[in-house]
């Protein structure tokens, strides 16, 4: 699955509480940009459930586990099959 999320810019950002997932949930505004990511999520056919993750364009600092497309991926695993490659990359 490809998807392309739109760009913005977060102009306030107020954490509310963090959840018992360990995700937060937030209050916040955001103004878009005429951009977008690519990101791609391939499911293993075998149902393996080793994730790889790769990212393109600009270094951010921080491990692929620091990631929130590879925090996401558990929650998501639950409801669908097993991914085993997620990429994001500025289009």
């Amino acid at each position: 699955m490809i998807v392309f999320p739109n760009c913005k810019i977060n102009l306030g950002l107020n954490i509310l509480r963090k959840r018992e997932d360990g995700f937060h949930d937030l209050e916040t505004v955001f103004y878009p940009l005429p951009f977008t990511d690519a990101l791609e999520a391939i499911a293993d056919p075998a149902g393996n459930m080793e994730t790889s993750f790769t990212a393109s364009g600009l270094h951010v600092e921080g491990t692929a586990g620091d990631n929130l497309c590879v925090k996401s991926l558990p929650v998501t695993e639950k409801r669908s099959s097993p991914v085993t490659s997620c990429k994001s990359s500025p289009a």
